[in-house]
């Protein structure tokens, strides 16, 4: 009789985690559709950015690094947010190279400089940075310094 409640026992736990995976099945299964159409319904309900002019691509695989974003405000005192990528691994010269064809910097030497003296030459972070295009060259650093979007 105690090998049979042994039995019943090793096979019920068994049995309640089968029930249970398949429970999880059929509520996937069911809902399959829904789940596969998030990424669409969330990019829906995010507003748009409008860029008003071409992104500049820069190495290999062609991603877009940077784009002017219309900034929101009265016409007089309008500031163009600028969206620049760093890839991970990016050189500081490549880096510098960005900002400089979206004239935040005159020179790849300027940007070079302002980071040497600023000593953050390691601490540049990678990520999306919005900048205004009318920021400073410290506050450019301190932007590039603190993790991107």
């Amino acid at each position: 009789m105690n090998k049979l409640k042994d039995i019943i026992y090793d096979k019920s736990d068994i049995l309640v985690a089968l029930i249970i995976i398949s429970i999880a099945g059929l509520v996937i299964f069911s809902r399959i559709e829904a789940i596969l159409a998030y990424p669409e319904t969330f990019a829906a309900s995010i507003k748009p950015v409008a860029v008003t002019e071409p992104a500049v691509t820069t190495g290999e695989n062609n991603t877009s690094s940077s784009a002017a974003i219309e900034g929101t405000g009265n016409s007089s005192d309008k500031v163009d947010m600028l969206a620049i990528y760093i890839n991970y691994g990016e050189s500081l010269q490549s880096v510098a190279e960005k900002f400089v064809a979206v004239d935040l910097f005159s020179t790849t030497e300027e940007f070079l400089s302002a980071v040497e003296n600023a000593n953050v030459q390691t601490q540049i972070k990678t990520g999306n940075f919005i900048i205004p295009s009318n920021a400073t060259h410290k506050e450019v650093i301190e932007a590039i310094i603190k993790p991107g979007l």
